[in-house]
């Protein structure tokens, strides 16, 4: 057994038995209210969780630690080869729901060919060069188109002929690199591609109108410029065949931005930025009026399995997925998609595979870690321009602006190491954030700054920032002065993650914090200081237990003297819990009680006395003092995705 195939094994058997011992998920009954809407922010991923080589188990777990750190977008293969014949297909009703269960909107590539529709000379020439007979191009368009039309009705989310709980797919790639010949057997025929992009592109749009179709994404220089394989699709297929041009600028040899890959005179510009600038150029002088987003690129950690100048180091690929995505924003792109989460082929593809962000183990590489922290970063930031210490070509200064006010700073240097003094702003707070999240506070008039190919981050906003050591997380202004009035350490806990978006049961997005007890909300439609809410974890915990609290016995009155009875919910609020309710906050900070007093095992498995109110769940020791005996159970460590 391999030691991919042992740690694979490893991981799924945890997550097994972590699943026994904790209570079911009930599934949401509209599983797309809980998918971001289109289109996509610029930061996303590209997951593989449909991926059949992967257990549900490991699905599971990629969904986790995707969501831990920030990544609310996916590009997944849904394969016409596998899907079968009828309308439905269970895998993947499976795994899509997992997505949008968790929140995360997919980019769907529909690709590869059942044997039916393989050309017996394609299937030869597969089997004689060694290459996989399903990317043989189909020998029916209309098939394809069929089969596409059929898929995409069933992932509309608009209750018609849709999978279990109606998950939403909101975007769809027509194949991938039609314009290379190992993924269009037996080579590259723009002829062909055309035909099927126009098939597809309109059997999609009579299916979801609403619906973005993106072409197969494309190697630049190869896909678009001057007489290139999207020129000649667009002459066959027409302008309108498609809503997105899908680009994959790899550039797996060198940084993104290396400043030996620019030649100004002959105009020869090779680097990321370059490749954006040319497919943007291609798409003025097509007509415009379409967006561009990056699909693929990523950098390999390879290491002896591959050419050296392919083997990045882990520090290298941090470096250089943080400088892309602050690039491709600079650049105006919409989204980008980093490739990938976990290396789904096994090793098995060099050197692309190893520029997964996760080893096999499901372990963190640093880059991980990076665009965890990205995203932390500049989320609901909006490019702004270059800032006072941009020196092209040596000096990378990139300024994001912040809706509350503010700025963040991304700088890295692109010819070595130096020192440079960055003003700060009066009568803003700053803080220094590392690559990796480390963040440090900073004062005064400047701030002195150790450049390298790190990027950093120099963080000025309005509004106070508390750091905690305990979890290396920060909280800041509105939801700083909420935790404070909130009750604080006591009552909400320490912050679990960075502030996320995240979509509530109404169907709407909203900017959260979670803590260890409670999760904080952001609803701007209020007026301070109702303008941060606690979320209702009591009502989700019954209902991740598949219990509607209003399903609850309930009583007609106090049960005893010195209770309290709330008409509104039907239940009382008696001693100990009523003292410690009133005395940190009531009504503004738990809510009504949703249940009466029960026995039940909580963390740490002890049976307890506890009640349920619609923002929390308190729980009874009756070992501890008085003053203590009553204690607030974590949910929001329980329920945080």
């Amino acid at each position: 057994m391999s030691y991919r195939t042992r740690t694979r094994l490893l991981a799924a058997t945890l997550l097994l038995l972590l699943a026994t011992l904790l209570p079911p998920v009930a599934r949401p009954a509209t599983a797309a209210m809980r998918q971001p809407p289109s289109p996509p922010t610029l930061f996303g991923l590209n997951m593989y969780v449909t991926g059949r080589e992967r257990s549900d188990a490991e699905a599971a777990a990629l969904v986790a630690m995707a969501g831990a750190i920030g990544a609310r977008w996916t590009r997944e293969e849904i394969c016409w080869a596998c899907w079968g014949r009828e309308d439905e297909n269970r895998f993947y009703d499976r795994r899509i729901g997992m997505l949008a269960d968790a929140g995360i909107g997919i980019v769907g590539m529909l690709l590869t060919t059942p044997k039916e529709y393989r050309d017996p000379g394609c299937v030869r020439y597969a089997l004689d060069t060694g290459q996989p007979e399903y990317w043989c191009a189909p020998t029916s368009m209309d098939a394809y188109a069929d089969w596409a039309a059929r898929v995409v009705e069933r992932y509309d989310g608009d209750g018609y002929r849709d999978a279990p709980g109606s998950p939403r797919v909101a975007a769809w790639e027509i194949w991938n690199e039609p314009d290379m010949d190992g993924t269009w057997l037996p080579r590259a025929d723009p002829g062909a591609y055309a035909l099927m992009l126009r098939k597809a592109y309109d059997a999609i749009k009579r299916a979801d109108p609403s619906a973005t179709v993106l072409n197969g994404g494309v190697y630049v220089f190869d896909g678009v410029g001057q007489g290139a394989f999207m020129d000649r699709v667009v002459e066959l297929a027409g302008w309108n065949s498609f809503d997105v041009l899908s680009i994959h600028p790899w550039l797996i040899d060198h940084a993104p931005d290396d400043p030996s890959l620019i030649n100004p005179i002959e105009r020869f510009d090779v680097t990321v930025p370059g490749r954006i600038a040319l497919a943007q150029r291609w798409l003025a002088a097509r007509g415009g009026g379409k967006p561009l987003w990056v699909t693929e690129v990523g950098w390999s950690t390879c290491g002896g399995a591959c050419a050296p100048q392919f083997a990045k180091s882990e520090e290298q690929q941090a470096d250089y997925l943080v400088r892309t995505f602050v690039l491709a924003a600079a650049a105006g792109v919409a989204h980008v998609s980093y490739f990938q989460l976990e290396d789904k082929f096994g090793g098995a593809q060099q050197p692309w595979g190893p520029a997964a962000i996760l080893n096999d183990s499901l372990s963190p590489k640093l880059a991980y870690l990076a665009y965890g922290t990205m995203v932390a970063q500049l989320q609901f930031a909006r490019y702004q321009g270059t800032g006072p210490l941009h020196q092209p070509g040596s000096v990378a200064n990139y300024r994001f602006a912040l809706p509350e006010g503010g700025t963040v700073d991304v700088l890295w240097s692109l010819r070595g190491a130096r020192t440079l003094e960055l003003p700060l702003t009066a009568g803003l707070n700053a803080a220094l954030v590392q690559r990796d999240g480390a963040e440090e506070s900073l004062a005064g008039r400047s701030v002195r700054l150790n450049l390298g190919e790190r990027p950093i981050y120099v963080r000025q906003q309005a509004g106070r920032a508390r750091a905690f050591a305990e979890t290396g997380h920060t909280v800041r202004d509105p939801f700083l002065r909420a935790w404070e009035r909130g009750g604080g350490l006591a009552v909400l806990g320490l912050p679990l993650g960075p502030e996320r978006v995240e979509r509530g049961a109404d169907g709407r997005d909203r900017r959260v914090q979670w803590f260890e007890r409670n999760r904080l909300e952001l609803h701007p439609e209020n007026a301070p200081p109702n303008d941060v809410l606690s979320g209702l974890l009591g009502v989700e915990a019954l209902a991740r237990r598949g219990v509607d609290w209003r399903s609850l016995p309930t009583v007609s009155g106090p049960p005893a003297q010195g209770c309290r009875y709330f008409p509104e919910t039907g239940h009382s609020l008696c001693p100990p819990f009523r003292a410690f309710w009133e005395r940190n906050g009531g009504l503004s900070v738990f809510g009504y009680p949703i249940s009466e007093p029960a026995q039940e095992l909580v963390e740490g498995g002890r049976l307890l006395t506890v009640q349920y109110f619609e923002r929390s769940r308190f729980e009874e020791h009756p070992e501890l003092p008085a003053s203590s005996r009553v204690q607030l159970s974590r949910l929001g460590a329980e329920l945080k995705p």
